[in-house]
């Protein structure tokens, strides 16, 4: 089984150029641009504030790589395979970051720009010295992302970690020119895994599964749904179905509501009589698949018709937060999440690196990068290492693709206490022989 220890942050930091690149770009209002290409062979060097140069370089060289800029800095389509002057004569590895950079929502940007920084770290800790990342716009545009990779896979890219979205990423399953190439993607859409492409993020059907296995474990085995009727909503509403039979239990009632309605009272009352009388029958758990400032106003909605305490509460990952712990109809209620330890630890390391707390997909990065860039180190990435039984450890804990090209993970389940969240249940740290 190839793995490797999560908690290990040994290595070369990530170079200050980025770092400066990060913290301009999270304040600068317009569009971010992606940075030079970044090589584990040699850090980049700082530019002369005053020319724009790094060192004795050429002028038009970004940050001592190589690699020409036109007049706003922009990286220039290069002629051949990209080969950093001080990699040349040597057998290099080359992995385009297809992100989008420059798109119009200042979240995704600096969502972006946060899981290139996750991706930096892994290559400075787990890559050999002769990797290269090539980091290229998508924009957030099905024909930019599918420029983008043709230009990266010209200069010799071998595989890509992105694009972020669904919908560019099958931009990439449907051309041609890139048949039989690794893409390990960031969506959660499982519609558009499959073949070479792989989904690195956390699915929401993961985690229904995890609360669901461990709700039946404790002799729950009566569900309700209540929650957004959005695109996402229904995908979480058919997944605890199906999560429900599959474990023998049932989903009673579903409790949709208007996306974005701050306080459903009429479906929270036909919720309430639905949990009320199947009670009768045993104990009901509901899955609210809300937030923040929504599900403070929705939680405590069913309390007050009537939902008794002992109707057990249910959150995903997007409950780890505490700022929601202290509402008082959230307590003792259960939500899943990956183990915390290392990412606690790779959070601090990130913060002193940085200077400002890691995006909310960093950590899914790196742990996709660190596993590409060691599987990489005999020159190939090939499918049968992608998918071994076994799984790889990362920071989100123990997961492993399937041959459909999702990902399975062991997730943790905590409880929400006075005190805060308390794991109740760790994550496994094995999978069944079968996979599939």
């Amino acid at each position: 089984m190839t793995s490797w220890a999560p908690s290990r942050f040994a290595g070369l930091a990530p170079s200050l150029v980025l770092a400066a690149f990060l913290a301009l770009a999270g304040c600068a209002t317009g569009p971010s641009q992606p940075p030079a290409p970044i090589s584990s062979g040699k850090p980049r060097v700082d530019p002369d504030p005053r020319t724009g140069q790094a060192g004795d370089d050429r002028p038009g060289d970004i940050h001592g790589t190589g690699i020409e800029a036109d007049v706003n800095g922009m990286p220039l389509p290069q002629p051949g395979k990209f080969t950093p002057e001080y990699l040349e004569g040597r057998d290099i590895m080359r992995a385009a970051v297809l992100l989008p950079f420059s798109h119009p929502n200042a979240n995704v940007r600096a969502e972006a720009e946060g899981m290139l920084a996750g991706i930096e770290m892994a290559l400075f800790d787990h890559a050999s010295e002769d990797f290269v990342l090539l980091p290229k716009d998508t924009a957030g545009s099905q024909s930019v992302a599918t420029e983008a990779a043709e230009q990266a896979q010209r200069e010799g890219a071998e595989f890509f970690l992105g694009p972020l979205f669904g919908a560019n990423i099958a931009a990439l399953n449907g051309n041609r020119l890139f048949a039989g190439m690794p893409i390990i993607g960031f969506s959660n859409d499982r519609t558009v895994a499959g073949g070479s492409t792989w989904l690195a993020s956390i699915t929401p059907e993961e985690e229904v599964k995890a609360l669901v296995d461990h709700a039946v474990a404790n002799g729950i085995r009566q569900f309700a749904y209540f929650g957004p009727q959005s695109d996402l909503g229904t995908r979480i509403q058919a997944a605890l179905q199906f999560q429900a039979q599959q474990a023998g239990g049932i989903v009673i009632s579903t409790g949709f509501y208007p996306a974005g309605e701050g306080s459903p009272t009429s479906e929270a009352q036909y919720l309430a009589r639905s949990i009320n009388q199947a009670e009768a029958r045993g104990r009901v758990a509901v899955l609210i698949p809300e937030r923040g400032t929504q599900l403070r106003r929705v939680a405590p909605l069913l309390a007050y018709y009537g939902v008794n305490r002992s109707v057990k509460l249910m959150g995903l990952s997007n409950w780890n937060d505490p700022g929601i712990w202290r509402e008082p109809s959230l307590a003792g209620s259960w939500f899943v999440a990956p183990p915390q330890a290392d990412l606690q630890a790779f959070e601090s390391r990130y913060r002193r690196i940085y200077g400002q707390a890691p995006s909310s997909l960093a950590s899914q990065a790196y742990d996709a990068a660190a596993l590409v860039m060691q599987l990489a180190k005999d020159g190939e990435l090939e499918r049968e290492e992608m998918t071994q039984q076994d799984g790889f450890y990362g920071l989100n804990g123990l997961f492993r693709f399937a041959p459909d090209g999702t990902t399975q993970r062991k997730m943790a389940i905590f409880e929400v206490q006075p005190g805060g969240a308390v794991e109740i249940q760790p994550a496994g740290n094995s999978f069944a022989p079968d996979i599939g």
